[in-house]
């Protein structure tokens, strides 16, 4: 079998931003669904970030965690995940094999990806079967959500696709935020979810 590879804009060794718990997160690099408004627009190129194998970033998360040993999962998105389904669902079993648990942001809803008339239908199911929490739908930008973690939009819905997650226990500990990182160099990283006049706000205080 041949190694798989997976073009990857982002990592992000330890995050509390990006799915319950403390997670391990790798943005993918392409998307075609351009959503208007996207936070990260600069993923959407075919060009761009790195070419990494299956392995290697199994290696990255595994080495993360034990760094950070309350690592509790890995959440991909980007970009658009399941436009690399097939290299995306190999390392999600095997991070699942690590007990790592799999959240995915995609632009894509689940109708969408279960469509049997889809070229890409097996590999989106086979990466869909590895998943324990999906979050789906296109952002829409003038339907903002800012109840809901995580999510950007109201028409973005939670897929819990595993026992391992419920709305129940999920929803009642969890609240947004944003993450502020300030590297050695200087360089201030941020991530998470908040709105354009909050992220302003915040850029004239630092």
């Amino acid at each position: 079998m041949p190694i798989r590879e997976i073009a990857v804009a982002a990592t992000r060794e330890r995050s509390m931003r990006e799915g319950p718990g403390i997670r391990y997160v790798i943005w993918v690099q392409g998307c075609s669904l351009k959503c208007k408004g996207c936070f990260n627009p600069h993923f959407w190129s075919q060009h761009g970030g790195s070419t990494r194998d299956v392995d290697s970033l199994l290696q990255d998360t595994i080495a993360a965690r034990i760094k950070f040993p309350e690592i509790e999962g890995v959440t991909f998105l980007g970009g658009e995940p399941f436009e690399q389904a097939e290299s995306l669902a190999e390392l999600s079993k095997k991070l699942r094999q690590q007990n790592f648990s799999i959240m995915v942001f995609s632009g894509y809803t689940l109708a969408e990806l279960k469509d049997e008339k889809s070229s890409e239908y097996k590999s989106r199911l086979d990466f869909l079967n590895s998943i324990d929490l999906l979050v789906d739908g296109r952002y829409q930008q003038d339907n903002l959500d800012i109840d809901r973690p995580w999510v950007g939009s109201k028409n973005q819905e939670f897929h819990f696709l595993s026992e391992r997650y419920s709305s129940e226990t999920l929803f009642n500990s969890t609240k947004d935020g944003l993450e502020i990182t300030v590297l050695n160099s200087g360089e201030v990283k941020i991530n998470g979810w908040a709105t354009d006049s909050q992220l302003e706000n915040l850029l004239e205080k630092l």
